[in-house]
């Protein structure tokens, strides 16, 4: 047996997020700080108590707001300049995962030069410990805020590419479940899966462990009780606290076992049906499941079991049609046509192949082919 695992991040749970994270500056002696978030967070009056906190202790705050739901490299290249120009000492992250991810590569950036285009393309590797960065997330989802990678969109390449270094974990991560009450049900719903699938893909991945293993059981477990009430209200906070924890666990467990199946198929159906990571993750999830079924381990089939409330002995397809009833009620797609999409206007044929070039593929339990991958996405889109 074998493995490796990086746990650098400070992690600050339940705290006043505006008081913390001017604490966390004052003591790094900070005092120029670019702030990545999106347009419409930034204007929540909570978002803006962080930034009045912040001006108020003498930090001189840099906003950077132009990140989308499918982040790409110009992103990444527009704040980068606008770091640059400001001279920052320090990167805050207000956001879900790809707010993070977005200030993940910048911060990477301003410490190691270049572009992020010369890391995806291997040309470049990461040397040097990222920018001094502080992550603030707002949604129950990737738990990026404790992980050492970034999910950007390549546009020359066309896909969803990944740069990983555990010199690029933040900082801190300052964790208060009170910043997700304000996150719409779709988003609680499509964020909750998305940590769901993460969980569930480590603890089955070929780079499994045992020190992973109880986290990844204990989020799936935490999500299947808790995100139906975070959806049912949107200010539970002992729901919103543990579907926090359950994020920060399974975002933890993906980075040190990596993704899968659904991690890989994800990635086509963002980029050509410009899909949110939640809405394609409950699109493919069940029928992966099933897919991978014959190289789950008994013991973990009943682990697996016993988390989401059935019997340890409940054959597999009662364990796929719990995660399916699962992302039923919880209101998310589980076939193409609830999202009004013609199945003709798509090669799904292409999106197989664009599936298998995802290093994902390679840790998937089950070994899988183009054909697997064809099958698996209609499957789930014509089910």
């Amino acid at each position: 047996m074998h493995f490796v695992l990086y746990i650098p991040t400070q992690v600050i749970f339940g705290q006043l997020a505006d008081d913390s994270l001017a604490a966390q500056l004052r003591a790094a002696q900070k005092q120029r700080v670019l702030l990545v978030s999106d347009p419409l967070l930034i204007e929540l009056p909570w978002a803006r108590q962080i930034c009045s906190t912040l001006n108020d202790s003498g930090c001189d705050v840099i906003p950077y707001t132009c990140v989308s739901s499918n982040p790409d490299v110009q992103e990444v290249h527009q704040g980068l300049q606008l770091a640059q120009k400001e001279g920052v000492q320090a990167v805050v992250a207000l956001g879900g995962g790809s707010v993070i991810d977005i200030a993940k590569a910048i911060a990477m950036l301003l410490t190691n030069g270049g572009s992020y285009s010369d890391y995806l393309s291997g040309d470049r590797q990461v040397q040097r410990r990222s920018c001094f960065l502080v992550a603030l997330p707002t949604t129950a989802g990737t738990g990026s805020e404790v992980t050492r990678s970034c999910s950007i969109l390549d546009g020359a390449r066309a896909t969803y590419k990944t740069v990983s270094s555990p010199l690029m974990f933040p900082h801190v991560a300052l964790v208060n479940p009170a910043l997700t009450f304000s996150l719409p049900p779709l988003f609680t719903a499509a964020t909750g899966i998305t940590a769901m699938s993460q969980a569930l893909e480590a603890y089955v991945a070929r780079q499994a462990n045992p020190f992973v293993d109880p986290l990844a059981v204990a989020a799936i477990q935490t999500i299947w009780h808790y995100l139906p009430r975070a959806l049912a209200d949107g200010n539970d906070a002992s729901a919103r606290q543990a579907m926090m924890l359950a994020a920060l666990w399974a975002g933890w467990c993906r980075d040190q076992c990596g993704g899968g199946l659904v991690d890989a198929l994800s990635i086509p159906l963002r980029l050509h049906l410009r899909l949110h990571n939640g809405i394609a993750n409950a699109l493919v999830l069940p029928h992966v499941l099933r897919f991978n079924l014959p190289a789950i381990p008994s013991v973990r089939r009943q682990r697996l079991n016993n988390a989401l409330g059935l019997a340890p002995d409940a054959p597999g397809e009662q364990l796929v049609e719990r995660i399916a009833q699962f992302v039923r009620y919880l209101g998310l797609p589980t076939r193409l046509k609830e999202l009004d999409a013609v199945v003709a206007d798509y090669d799904w044929h292409s999106f197989a192949h664009e599936a298998m070039q995802v290093e994902s593929v390679a840790n998937n339990p089950r070994e899988v082919s183009v054909e697997d991958c064809r099958d698996v996405i209609l499957a789930s889109l014509l089910s």
